[in-house]
């Protein structure tokens, strides 16, 4: 930050930089620290619950701002190609999403507590992958699938889950005339971005198993 004033006021008579710390921790997995996975910690407990005139209760709980964080093992590839597609194939970039998730209980748990917070843990797993080598993502809609399939998969009392994963962009930033960094630069931007949505309920989840 020193170095960065000194390079403005050398050409105005003073300079302000105001610098934002987001505090993103290193993921414990199993009591394990992450190589590469990060979170921001800033998540939301949602429930929603729905009562008919007979008596039936419908019992949703859920996670928001759940901000999870890679820092290699994600690539862009694969996908389908046209003659308007500018956007390169890519096997290494920083994947940093915000999942909102909402699931569906078919019937009561032991613990609404603690099936809340199993459930959350095996997102988290399934995202970053082992500890110590992670697990490759060729997309965003690929991982959030497996996620989502974990879950159904883990959880028999889960009848159906919805997940949400916008694509957080950290692009690298070039300053190499300006300044000299020791590692690499780079810069999150909300605009432009994609948001992945997919549901998946216990009879395709059922019919897909069979496949």
């Amino acid at each position: 930050m020193k170095n960065l004033s000194k390079v403005f006021v050398s050409q105005v008579t003073a300079v302000t930089i105001k610098i934002v710390e987001k505090p993103w921790e290193r993921v414990w997995i199993d009591g394990i620290p992450h190589e590469h996975g990060f979170k921001l910690g800033t998540e939301k407990h949602t429930v929603e619950i729905n009562v008919n005139k007979g008596g039936d209760v419908k019992v949703t709980s859920g996670v928001e701002g759940l901000a999870l964080l890679k820092t290699t093992q994600s690539g862009f590839e694969g996908f389908l190609r046209d003659k308007y597609t500018m956007l390169p194939e890519t096997k290494e970039r920083i994947l940093a999403t915000e999942v909102s998730a909402k699931w569906r209980y078919s019937r009561k748990p032991s613990c609404y507590a603690d099936a809340y917070n199993a459930v959350k843990k095996t997102l988290v797993d399934v995202f970053f992958g082992p500890p110590h080598v992670g697990v490759y993502s060729p997309s965003v809609q690929n991982t959030l699938y497996f996620m989502a399939q974990a879950v159904m998969h883990r959880f028999p009392v889960v009848e159906s889950i919805h997940l949400s994963m916008p694509n957080l962009h950290f692009l690298p930033v070039n300053l190499s005339n300006i300044v000299k960094f020791d590692h690499d630069v780079y810069m999150p931007t909300s605009e432009p971005h994609g948001t992945i949505e997919a549901s998946l309920t216990r009879k395709d989840f059922t019919a897909f198993s069979k496949m």
